[in-house]
């Protein structure tokens, strides 16, 4: 099982090229939940966050919802193990207005029906359990998952973008410190 130690210990400087490298390392071993079963936990956190961080500094918060749908799952318990409770909060309440029956999957064709119904009420959909949902429901859920979005991309972009302190990596870097 791979961990932190081995991965990191040798590093004279931990920098974000180490962490992509890293990173990279890691996906040559298969799937998320491949990499979880090969992995120390204190790595896979490491990973998680590494992915959830680069992947905000890609496209934001949707776009890796989106695009990053295998992150979900594992991205609260990161951001509580960081110490990003408010962060949390506001993610799972984003979370919280999907449908019940969500499988965060990019390999699930109806995920992208359910992304596509929450991101715009003119965006069709052919998933029929989201057709039954009144127009005015769908107004107000993509209003609220809009405006809890902007609250998340608010509350992210001082503590990961560019030109915050080490430019969005200091809690993987602080984490990795705490661990090795």
């Amino acid at each position: 099982m791979l961990t932190i130690q081995d991965m990191f210990q040798n590093q004279s400087k931990i920098d974000e090229g180490v962490l992509v490298e890293v990173s990279d390392q890691l996906w040559k071993l298969g799937s998320l939940q491949e990499i979880k079963e090969k992995v120390s936990e204190d790595l896979f956190v490491v990973h998680v966050g590494i992915n959830m961080i680069g992947n905000w500094k890609n496209d934001g918060w949707w776009c890796l919802i989106c695009e990053q749908a295998y992150l979900v799952p594992y991205i609260p318990d990161v951001l509580k193990i960081f110490g990003l409770e408010e962060m949390k909060t506001v993610f799972e309440s984003i979370i919280s207005l999907f449908p019940e029956y969500t499988t965060f999957s990019n390999e699930d064709e109806s995920y992208y029906d359910i992304v596509n119904f929450l991101q715009n009420v003119h965006f069709k959909v052919n998933n029929e359990r989201l057709n039954h949902i009144t127009i005015e429901n769908r107004k107000a859920i993509v209003r609220l998952i809009h405006q809890r979005l902007d609250r998340l991309e608010d509350i992210t972009d001082p503590l990961w973008g560019y030109g915050s302190q080490n430019d969005g990596w200091k809690s993987v870097f602080d984490f990795i410190a705490l661990k090795i």
